[in-house]
């Protein structure tokens, strides 16, 4: 496979510059070239992008693939056996393609689904995003989302959980750190810390072990303090961070996803259940001060959905973009947590325009650069440079 992009204005690099008067030479599913007009050869194929944009394809770093995204998927769960939940989440697969999200990050699946779905677009079985899944979440004994945990008591227990992962081909680790805002009635707190930090410790070395990321879900201030302490890669959420946190974060390299849409969503409507609804109208405002006064910190900031979850369909990226737009109005910086810095936090070569990464791509008919809503504007979706929408 190899063949040039031509006639399209290029968001190039990490920091998404228009580039004009080249072409993008694509060859074994790399980024081979950026290639300008004046060195093109005559022996390779070109394909005319009419003038249209051509981006790096989208990252969701934070999605649960087999929830359904209605007012109260874990109903939906009971109504549901493991054949229909496989189903479903292989429903989706197209739907992220279509959008332009061509790497998702699945955190969080009943019944390891998500891992099963990636090793099925891996093998070509399927068309979808790449996925790169946890599968089962390591939580403790009556924890954050016991749907879909391993649950771990103590650091042996711990290093089981995390170990059985890693041989059900998990690509990513995931920990609850603290309570949750939706999932039980009841048994649960945002604030309380769950995994310990010792526990956190043995499961954050034995995957970095074997190169993988550990993400934490970390709501309240101790969880995530622990996480940190710990050497979690991402805190996902993280309402409660303060001056101290982000400067330990700084220190020590560790990203945030923060998933502003989710709880916005839960907090204002009505159809949600009251018990989740009442948590998150507690710590929205907070939430939305913490990004306003850390955005521009020294630490990656990432966008992640939690697409899945109440009121959040399968895809909400651009929807968790236009909340951080909201908040923060810079549109280059918000779409490069959702490009540059997610392929940086997910440490792949993807996110960028750039020679030597992956062929993933988005040609769109309006330059998002200017408004976030022409990323609905997708007229193709490239894959390891194969062509999957059109």
């Amino acid at each position: 496979m190899e063949y040039v992009i031509d006639n399209v204005q290029i968001l190039q690099g990490p920091d998404l510059e228009i580039k004009h008067d080249c072409g993008v030479w694509i060859k074994n599913e790399e980024i081979y070239k950026i290639l300008p007009k004046k060195d093109y050869l005559d022996h390779l194929k070109y394909i005319n992008g009419e003038g249209k944009y051509l981006m790096p394809g989208l990252i969701d770093l934070h999605v649960h693939i087999m929830w359904d995204g209605s007012k109260d998927p874990v109903s939906t769960l009971k109504e549901e056996g493991y054949e229909q939940m496989l189903i479903r989440a292989v429903s989706y697969c197209q739907d992220y393609i279509e959008a332009g999200i061509t790497t998702i990050r699945d955190i969080g699946s009943v019944d390891d689904i998500a891992l099963h779905v990636a090793k099925g677009i891996k093998r070509g079985l399927i068309k979808g995003p790449t996925i790169i899944a946890s599968g089962k979440t390591l939580t403790m004994t009556g924890g954050h989302d016991p749907f879909w945990a391993r649950f771990v008591d103590g650091p042996n227990e711990a290093l089981k959980g995390v170990r059985e992962q890693i041989f059900k081909g998990a690509e990513v680790i995931k920990v609850s750190s603290t309570g949750g805002v939706y999932g039980r009635h009841e048994g649960e707190s945002v604030g309380n810390a769950e995994l310990s930090m010792e526990e956190q410790r043995v499961i954050c070395d034995e995957a970095h072990k074997f190169g993988l990321n550990v993400a934490s879900h970390a709501i309240g201030r101790e969880g995530i303090l622990n996480s940190i302490q710990a050497g979690v890669d991402t805190i996902e959420h993280g309402h409660y961070l303060d001056e101290e946190l982000i400067t330990m974060m700084e220190e020590r390299g560790t990203a945030w996803n923060p998933t502003l849409y989710v709880y916005q969503t839960i907090a204002s409507l009505e159809e949600i259940p009251a018990y989740a609804k009442q948590k998150a109208l507690e710590i929205v405002g907070r939430h939305e001060k913490a990004f306003k006064t850390f955005f521009d910190r020294n630490i990656l900031i990432g966008a992640g959905s939690d697409a899945g979850s109440p009121s959040t369909p399968h895809t909400a990226l651009l929807d968790e973009l236009l909340m951080m737009y909201k908040f923060i109005p810079n549109t280059k910086e918000i779409l490069k947590t959702a490009t540059t810095n997610a392929g940086a936090i997910l440490g792949r070569k993807v996110g960028q325009i750039k020679e030597g990464h992956k062929a993933d791509l988005v040609l769109l008919r309006d330059n998002p650069l200017n408004d976030l809503n022409n990323l609905r504007s997708v007229d193709k979706v490239y894959v390891n440079g194969e062509l999957v929408y059109s």
